[in-house]
């Protein structure tokens, strides 16, 4: 099955990447951010967010649907009695505030890995369920390893629906049976890729249960695997463009 791939999609969080340990929830440092422009209620702004986070989780698990922080964040403040119009600027720069105090780092040679695949010839994407703004030095970051970045926040989905792979491997221009999936949640990725005819690649770093068509520990060790695949295939390709000369000539003959 592998050596037909010419697309490879990969989950980000705990997949290339892992975040840094936080002492504190990211609502936190927005909650500071907006009150240097705003006489904010700590204690009422607090409450009103936990219960609309848990409100959203719920949502989320129902309907696939996602919500973009920011939203939240504004909903929060109407229920508080600001206007949420007038103030989304305020949200927006306490946001981007939070995010940037939110630290991840990338798995050991996951970029020399991409980088590998991309020289390889493979086509790269990123999908990805967050509801975490990417801040434009992020988008930049991914954008040297990946032709398409799908984010679940732009999107409106969230993985496992359907529609989350679809439109990624329309964007890379290859179809299902062409495409691999590498992800770390047995659902969100490995299921959710396999219901639309994807292959796919499960990074098993706690011993769970998949169906995934490969599996590994570390995701670098999928280099050999689409390295080799790769190679497998342009053989067989060539060994095909062989034969076809030989038929042609034959028949020519008879």
């Amino acid at each position: 099955m592998i050596p037909k791939v010419r697309a490879v999609t990969f989950d980000d969080f705990l997949t290339l990447r892992y975040p840094m340990k936080q002492r504190e929830d990211i609502i936190y440092p927005i909650l500071t951010a907006l009150r240097r422009k705003l006489d904010v209620n700590e204690e009422q702004f607090l409450k009103q967010y936990f219960k609309e986070n848990q409100l959203y989780q719920k949502r989320l698990r129902k309907t696939l649907r996602e919500t973009l922080l920011d939203d939240i964040v504004a909903s929060v403040l109407a229920s508080c009695g600001y206007d949420s119009q007038t103030i989304y600027r305020n949200v927006k720069e306490a946001v981007d505030y939070g995010l940037a105090t939110r630290k991840a780092k990338w798995f050991p040679n996951v970029r020399r890995m991409l980088l590998t695949l991309r020289s390889e010839g493979y086509k790269l994407g990123l999908i990805s369920n967050t509801h975490w703004r990417f801040l434009p030095s992020l988008r930049e970051q991914f954008g040297e390893f990946f032709d398409v970045i799908t984010l679940s926040y732009e999107h409106g989905y969230i993985k496992p629906h359907p529609s989350i792979f679809m439109i990624t491997l329309e964007k890379l221009g290859v179809t299902s049976n062409q495409s691999l999936h590498v992800g770390d949640d047995p659902i969100a990725d490995i299921q959710g890729a396999k219901n639309i005819g994807m292959k796919t690649a499960f990074v098993n770093k706690k011993e769970a249960k998949s169906n995934a068509d490969i599996e590994v520990k570390r995701i670098a060790e999928l280099t050999t695997y689409l390295v080799q695949a790769r190679k497998r295939g342009l053989v067989e390709n060539k060994h095909m463009a062989i034969s076809s000369s030989r038929l042609h000539l034959w028949r020519r003959k008879t």
